[in-house]
């Protein structure tokens, strides 16, 4: 990729502990409106938290923990043009302390339906880069397949259940064929 540093970015910063009734705290400075942000507190054993703008602003996920998705007024509250604005959550706001916040550029939050699969999904994708954000609600069938709106097969998939205290997939191309990983575990890799 060309210019990879405007489809994926690391950024440091100082956390402040402003709530977002005193104005959070806002990170700038990124090539790119980032649409999948991966925070981790450097100083605390405080959780990942995981943010996408298909699912909107305050909606959280842990990569770590099996926990379902919820909703974080004091997380990250907005994806600005270059960045994004956080409130108090100790996850991803405590005062001096350092984070790491990973981001991913998609589609700007514009997102579309995709009736690739079996099973209609809604794709934020930026093809360029290979990556793309996949909503779709399960149908209990024994095999289905979901569009993703990227130009080839993906080489890398997470797959997490936003309803369930449930555990992350992961499934990657150098895996023996029709094995996965928990992102949430130390469990080798395994069948589903």
């Amino acid at each position: 990729i060309k210019q990879p540093n405007k489809h994926f970015t690391p950024t440091l910063y100082e956390g402040n502990g402003t709530a977002i009734g005193s104005g959070g705290k806002t990170i700038t400075g990124l090539e790119f409106q980032p649409d999948l942000v991966w925070i981790k507190n450097r100083d605390a054993a405080d959780s990942h938290s995981l943010y996408d703008s298909s699912r909107g602003a305050t909606k959280q996920l842990e990569s770590d923990t099996s926990t379902a998705e919820t909703t974080e007024s004091e997380g990250l509250t907005s994806f600005t043009s270059d960045g994004f604005t956080l409130g108090s959550l100790n996850q991803v706001n405590t005062n001096n302390e350092s984070y790491v916040g990973w981001n991913w550029k998609a589609n700007a939050g514009t997102t579309a339906t995709n009736n690739d699969g079996s099973i209609t999904s809604t794709v934020q994708a930026n093809r360029t880069a290979g990556f793309s954000i996949v909503q779709w609600t399960g149908d209990n069938a024994s095999s289905a397949t979901v569009g993703h709106g990227l130009s080839s097969a993906p080489e890398y998939i997470l797959i997490r259940n936003l309803d369930d205290g449930t555990d992350w997939w992961v499934y990657h191309k150098s895996l023996t064929a029709d094995n996965n990983l928990k992102l949430n575990t130390d469990d080798a890799q395994g069948t589903f």
